[in-house]
């Protein structure tokens, strides 16, 4: 019954848009009633967070993908992350839709945000590491802003990607490209002791709410 409520919910909601889409309406979707759907998910925001975190857990997925193989140079490696906001957006739209891109939705809890950054965090840092221990990039790299960095430079290409608003290229060819600047841009040191993000800044990934009220519609 969960699955089918937040499969269901995942699809109306990209085909309405989140704030457009009363709870009844899911409920109907899956033929149970309102009463039902509410023993599972008492607001409407709730159904929202579960997709949350299951859409970040599928991110983070991409941008650690295992099938890097032994002894890739830390610098590789540092592209899988890269790649990986694009490569969500291109395995997952609809997730990548309804965490970046509706306006409508509330925002993302920060518990939510605190449990993807604390393995994420330490994931950037040691790819860093390896990158200055094997001379390709300079010591100074703050971890949590190259990676914000990161995703704020891939996150174009991943929306255009997302809402078919991409040029009449190749997307992944396009998104190369892009992935290509930003390792350009590192070892050119245009981060170099540059620290745009403080250490606890889970709140600043986040989408702005914008009502503090939880809804039950």
């Amino acid at each position: 019954m969960r699955r089918a409520i937040l499969d269901a919910a995942r699809v109306l909601f990209i085909k309405a848009g989140y704030g457009n889409v009363p709870i009844r309406r899911i409920s109907s979707h899956i033929g149970y009633s309102a009463a039902a759907l509410y023993r599972y998910f008492p607001t409407k925001d709730d159904i929202f967070n579960a997709l949350a975190e299951e859409g970040l857990q599928l991110l983070k997925s991409r941008e650690t993908k295992t099938s890097c193989p032994l002894g890739t140079p830390p610098l590789e490696r540092l592209r899988y992350v890269i790649w990986g906001v694009y490569d969500f957006a291109k395995l997952y739209p609809e997730y990548f839709y309804l965490l970046y891109l509706d306006r409508s939705t509330p925002g993302l809890k920060l518990e939510s945000l605190r449990a993807y950054t604390s393995s994420m965090r330490p994931h950037v840092r040691e790819i860093l590491d390896d990158c200055v221990k094997a001379g390709e990039l300079k010591r100074g790299l703050d971890p949590w802003s190259v990676y914000n960095v990161i995703w704020t430079s891939m996150q174009g290409v991943a929306s255009q990607y997302v809402c078919d608003r991409l040029p009449p290229v190749n997307p992944d060819d396009y998104a190369r490209v892009m992935t290509d600047l930003v390792i350009a841009g590192l070892k050119g040191g245009a981060l170099h002791r540059v620290r745009v993000f403080e250490e606890d800044c889970a709140r600043l990934s986040a989408p702005k709410s914008r009502s503090s009220a939880r809804t039950r519609r």
